[in-house]
């Protein structure tokens, strides 16, 4: 592998030290995580050294970190940081395959530097923090927190050929503390998506690409008081200050690219596309067996879930699926639900035979779980148990009835006791048959507003409703009690992910269904949608990219409907012929392609 700059990896490999910080090392909240863990063994192939910083939280970081000795000369440099500033700093390994050494910052007894570093921001920087809240203040202590360990950490050389990569506003104040004091270290700067563009997205009273599309084309970038509007003057002023004054700024996509020259006034100098480490995921052919095994355990769910109040086909059903955080507009939830209705109306006028399963992992507040599910899965629960047990007893009769040279006389195979327990539990699990089951296992607050959509849409999991809906408002996990699956396992048991989003500067969701074998549906607002449009065909369903550049939303849930209602027709020949070619292009997004943007970010930031 080369770069522009560099003849070849081992050149690069004696010549430079990465350290990259952000607020998710260790600390898994958001996408930037993924981006961290994935590419860390193409980093470690392509880079000398490698280190990153995070913040240290003492409940959650310990699932993640793995304290090590400290190399003498370290373990001096901190205990003078924490004498010096009050700031302590654990040194140890990432507990994510490839354990990384990390540094995680806790900058409690730096507190009382809290109002002095807003104030050196606004001096310094214009950045106006005199309304912030806790959102702002704790990660703003702790950035300046690492950028006072970085500064003495560059003075005693522990790095050599430092790059220092900062990920986001929330490492911002560290970055700045290093240009302030002029320890003319290179830094890159990466913004993920801007905190003003995700704002007036979300809230939705304006157009935000309407306007970026605008302001690029007259020249024009969005004044500050903007910012003011939204409540978010700190943090899109920290985030317009750091792009201003790292060394090489970058983002993640040609679409979070228009955004930056519009939100915050400069180009990106290179773009850093996200990807996965594809060597982790499994093959097709491993997929496929895993398909059938997941895809089963959701088929036990689904029928102890439905089965109470009514038939379901479940071995005939679709199974589609949206997940991500909780935006409504932002991530499409609301065009998937509107596009569930449209859908639920043409399969019931078509009379298709299909049932459509949709699942909604959206994280909200949840109360509890329902007790009349919880009760349903326990009933269905002993009913397979108990058949379990049968089924061997029936074995064992069977071969003794032919090891005595005798046919098994069909009314002896069951026992007169198994089937009269089971049909006192059948009566007990058809108690409520004649309601719906609920669109959600958990019982959510009155003005939930995905359930409210719902059934804005006559998405009532009526016994009539081609299109069945499980809102799923917490994060999948073995031990939540319902499906007790991870993540991705309960995504390989699926069969289309759908995200229609409106704001997404990346997109790592329909890349995830992709690299897991599903058919997956995303849009060309989002950054992953921009980048794969351009290789894939006219009519492909394996990962289509719904057009909402320019378009109405009446436009845009038209569109995903036909596009459900084709998937819906296929056959499963159809399919599996998708869901390769989906796994393939996701191949597209592996790190091993992708990694020589950030050798070359690196590099220039040197050359500056």
């Amino acid at each position: 592998m080369t770069n522009k700059y560099y003849s070849g990896v081992d050149s690069l490999k004696k010549n430079i030290t990465v350290v990259e910080v952000s607020y998710e090392v260790a600390n898994k909240v958001g996408g930037i995580y993924t981006v961290l863990v994935s590419k860390i063994s193409n980093m470690l192939e392509n880079v000398q050294n490698y280190h990153a910083i995070g913040p240290y939280n003492i409940k959650d970081s310990a699932p993640e970190f793995e304290h090590v000795k400290k190399p003498e000369k370290i373990r001096i440099l901190h205990e003078m940081i924490e004498k010096k500033y009050g700031i302590k700093c654990y040194y140890g390994k990432w507990l994510v395959s490839e354990k990384p050494i990390i540094t995680l910052v806790d900058p409690s007894g730096f507190k009382e530097k809290l109002n002095n570093v807003k104030k050196s921001l606004w001096d310094e920087y214009g950045i106006d923090s005199l309304n912030a809240d806790s959102w702002f203040d704790e990660p703003v202590l702790w950035s300046k927190a690492v950028g006072v360990v970085l500064e003495e950490m560059i003075k005693a050389r522990i790095f050599k050929n430092p790059v220092i990569h900062f990920h986001e506003w929330l490492t911002g104040a560290g970055m700045l503390h290093l240009k302030s004091r002029k320890t003319d270290v290179p830094t890159v700067f990466t913004t993920h998506s801007t905190v003003l563009g995700r704002a007036i997205a979300e809230v939705g009273r304006e157009g935000l690409h309407e306007m970026i599309g605008r302001g690029i084309k007259e020249g024009k970038t969005i004044p500050d008081e903007k910012a003011y509007e939204y409540n978010v003057q700190a943090k899109h002023l920290m985030e317009k200050a750091c792009a201003l004054n790292s060394g090489v700024f970058t983002t993640v996509s040609e679409t979070a690219g228009k955004e930056c020259m519009f939100i915050l006034g400069k180009k990106p100098d290179i773009i850093l596309s996200n990807g996965l480490d594809m060597e982790k995921f499994p093959s097709m052919e491993e997929l496929s067996d895993m398909h059938i095994l997941y895809r089963d355990k959701i088929r036990r769910f689904i029928m102890s879930y439905f089965s109470p109040y009514y038939n379901i086909d479940v071995s005939n059903a679709l199974f589609l699926l949206i997940s991500g955080r909780h935006e409504i507009r932002n991530k499409g939830i609301d065009v998937f639900i509107d596009s569930l209705g449209k859908l639920n109306e043409k399969l019931k006028r078509t009379k298709s035979k299909k049932p459509v399963i949709a699942f909604i992992w959206i994280p909200a507040h949840t109360m509890e779980r329902r007790p009349t599910v919880m009760e349903h899965l326990a009933l269905f629960e002993t009913m397979e148990e108990n058949v379990e047990t049968e089924t061997e007893k029936m074995e064992e009769r069977i071969i003794e009835s032919f090891a005595k040279g005798k046919l098994p006389a069909q009314g002896k195979i069951f026992d007169e006791e198994f089937l009269d327990y089971m049909k006192k539990l059948r009566m007990e699990l058809r108690k409520d048959k004649g309601s719906s089951p609920p669109l959600s296992p958990f019982v959510l607050e009155p003005e939930n507003a995905i359930i409210k959509m719902l059934e804005k849409n006559s998405l009532l999991n009526r016994v009539e409703d081609k299109v069945k809906v499980i809102y799923y408002p917490t994060y999948i996990s073995p031990v939540d009690g319902l499906l007790n699956m991870k993540y991705y396992n309960a995504m390989i048991g699926c069969h289309v992910g759908v995200f229609p989003s409106y704001y997404e500067s990346w997109g790592y969701t329909p890349l995830e269904a992709a690299a897991l074998g599903l058919q997956s549906i995303t849009t060309d607002l989002s950054g992953f949608g921009k980048f794969i449009q351009h290789y894939i065909k006219a009519e492909e369903y394996s990962i289509v990219v719904i057009p909402r550049e320019g378009k109405g939303y009446g436009e845009v849930v038209n569109s995903l409907t036909d596009t459900l209602f084709k998937i819906c027709k296929m056959n499963r020949k159809q399919r599996f012929n998708c869901k390769m070619r989906a796994k393939n292009l996701s191949t597209l997004s592996d790190w091993s392609r992708l990694i020589t943007n950030y050798l070359d970010a690196y590099d220039l930031a040197l050359k500056r």
